[in-house]
């Protein structure tokens, strides 16, 4: 049988990354999970999905530390679970903004 070639459907390229990230629904307490890969579109977080309920809005702050210093930048969006495995959950970005800093 020969082997076939299948390409990924994203809409965006993805970064990997180490990024701490706190996920929390309206009325909860916060849970710190980590990204392992972010695009313009989504992120797949590092989580137990069985906390994190599918097609539902989920507030994500993202803490970004900057290169050159000790500051870390918060950044929030809102996203909804679009798929979950025993490693973690993909996440896909209710806005346009973009969280990537520029370059």
């Amino acid at each position: 049988m020969p082997y076939k070639y299948f390409m990924e459907r994203r809409i965006a390229k993805r970064k990997f990354v180490d990024v701490n990230v706190y996920v929390s629904l309206p009325g909860h307490t916060a849970m710190r999970c980590a990204a392992s890969d972010i695009s313009d579109s989504g992120v797949f977080l590092k989580a137990n999905p069985l906390y994190l309920p599918r097609r539902k809005r989920l507030n994500l702050v993202f803490a970004l530390r900057i290169k050159s210093s000790n500051v870390i930048r918060m950044r929030k969006v809102s996203a909804v679970v679009t798929r979950s495995e025993s490693g973690g959950v993909g996440m896909q970005f209710c806005s346009n903004k973009s969280i990537l800093p520029p370059g």
